[in-house]
């Protein structure tokens, strides 16, 4: 169901789009629907806690009957697939000591910094996102708790659904660390947030080393940010219409439209002057909008509960004009601003530290170049000690000198660390 895997993406972005412009549009309260609507995302934003549901909102029968009408010709979606597209949700739970706006996480994105500076700068921010079923079944789970990361995934679920057998790769972890081989068993991996910022800081610093730049990344100044904010919340205003649908299940229904290919052509238009003062942004946006943007409106509906969103939903069949009318998948997100529980660190969860890192880079490479044979010491190559010169040459690729030498004592020679500092340019 090639049609609806693209249509879920563009789906997906045009609702963080109308969301996020929404969440702080003022220019758009000469309606009352308006405001109510950008009143009920600030107020999301106010709280300490917060949980949101990405999912279905159809039935296995529901999917396949979509499936039949969006490609009639195509070979016909399993039920089993159809099931699965039911079953799964995506969620995400944060608790905080603070509002969520003062989280220095959301002021950096909303910036343009990078999020990762703000590591350690809110210990009392936790979240997690979670794939799993409605039946409560677990297939992958990430958390940021106190600071620390943290991840399980079960690797013979996720291979199931994406309809692959996860045996070769349990067998091939046997040749790497104990963390590694822990991971596919569906244990927790612990990361602390040191070690996830110095994965961070030594690749800005080898790509600017790639590059003969300096090594601090670009960052975009809070002015131009500005800017695009509001330039997308004046097209926005100009574009989106909002209309009081009254009550639905106790909750206020306002429906929010847009004419998408206008809307699209007329995004691109204006911001196009403000992406030029961003670093590599400029160049990227195509000219016109693509040709598979339907020529008509489109709408999503927004849920609104003692003063806040409680849910969206919006129908993927809008954005394919080929498709008859009695066509619907519709994608539905839920919000609440009291989280069932805040995230909590896992206990015995195996640690990730740089030295596991560079213990499975080695057995990588020792993996690709080992077939060039050599003496082999605890079934590993034995490297030859790097000189003074090889090791500075090395640095000036982007690998630090610690990282080197550690690299070299487990047994990558001179050539296999060239090669990874070439890959990694």
């Amino acid at each position: 169901m090639r049609r609806t895997v693209r249509g879920a993406v563009a789906a997906t972005a045009c609702t963080v789009v109308l969301a996020t412009g929404l969440a702080a549009c003022g220019t758009v309260k000469q309606l009352s629907a308006a405001e109510k609507v950008s009143d009920a995302f600030g107020n999301l934003e106010d709280s300490k806690t917060f949980k949101a549901e990405l999912s279905f909102g159809a039935t296995a029968d529901e999917i396949i009957a979509f499936d039949k009408l969006a490609s009639s010709k195509g070979k016909p979606m399993e039920r089993k697939a159809a099931e699965l597209m039911a079953e799964l949700k995506i969620s995400v739970a944060i608790s905080a000591d603070k509002p969520l706006k003062d989280i220095e996480a959301f002021k950096n994105a909303q910036s343009g910094a990078d999020p990762l500076n703000s590591l350690g700068q809110d210990p009392g921010f936790d979240v997690s996102y979670a794939l799993s079923g409605k039946s409560g079944k677990s297939y992958a789970e990430l958390r940021w708790v106190d600071g620390n990361f943290y991840v399980k995934a079960d690797v013979d679920s996720i291979a199931q659904l994406a309809g692959e057998d996860a045996g070769e790769l349990k067998s091939a972890a046997g040749a790497f660390p104990k963390v590694v081989q822990d991971a596919v068993s569906g244990k927790w991996i612990s990361i602390e947030g040191k070690t996830l910022k110095e994965f961070a800081d030594q690749a800005t610093k080898a790509a600017g080393a790639k590059k003969g730049a300096a090594s601090a990344a670009p960052s975009v100044d809070p002015k131009v940010a500005s800017g695009l904010v509001n330039t997308v919340k004046d097209v926005l205003s100009r574009n989106v219409t909002f209309e009081d649908k009254g009550k639905q299940d106790g909750a206020d229904h306002v429906y929010v439209s847009a004419p998408a290919k206008a809307l699209a052509d007329d995004l691109l238009k204006s911001i196009r002057p403000v992406l030029k003062d961003i670093p590599g942004m400029g160049d990227e946006l195509p000219s016109a909008a693509p040709t598979e943007i339907p020529d008509k409106k489109v709408g999503l509906d927004v849920f609104i509960k003692d003063g806040s969103v409680s849910a969206l939903s919006f129908d993927l069949a809008q954005i394919d004009s080929k498709l008859p009318a009695e066509a619907h998948l519709p994608v539905k997100m839920t919000f609440s601003k009291d989280a069932a529980e805040a995230p909590k660190a896992p206990e015995g969860a195996t640690k990730f530290a740089m030295s596991d890192f560079e213990e499975i880079v080695t057995s990588m490479m020792g993996s690709k170049m080992g077939a060039k044979g050599g003496a082999t010491t605890g079934g590993k190559t034995a490297a030859t000690p790097l000189t003074a010169a090889q090791v500075k040459e090395l640095v000036a690729k982007g690998i630090p000198e610690a990282q080197i030498k550690l690299l070299n004592q487990g047994g990558m020679t001179y050539e296999q660390l060239k090669m990874l500092a070439d890959a990694a340019g």
